[in-house]
């Protein structure tokens, strides 16, 4: 499999910089275990911080928006209720 450099070549046409390449791969991380409704703003922050602990944290916008543009499912906006959680055990906090 071929490394790709950590700042290697983007394409700005499609708008993927470095930090939403960063939101997506958290995403996509998070998707291999849990389902893609468990999966907001505060899982793929704490994603980030755990695994790339020196990257600049997006903004909770810029999550959305990158979410958003890339048309995938995840949660909606605001606090679950408490017959559907969304937590997965490896990222209480």
């Amino acid at each position: 499999m071929e490394l790709c450099a950590a700042h290697g070549p983007l394409d700005e046409l499609d708008g993927l910089n470095p930090t939403r390449a960063l939101i997506l791969q958290g995403y996509y991380a998070l998707r291999r275990t849990c389902g893609p409704t468990q999966i907001g703003v505060p899982q793929i922050t704490r994603w980030i911080r755990s695994q790339e602990p020196k990257a600049s944290r997006p903004s909770e916008s810029l999550i959305l928006l990158t979410l958003r543009e890339a048309k995938v499912v995840r949660r909606g906006r605001g606090r679950p209720r408490a017959d559907c959680p969304t937590q997965h055990p490896l990222f209480l906090a």
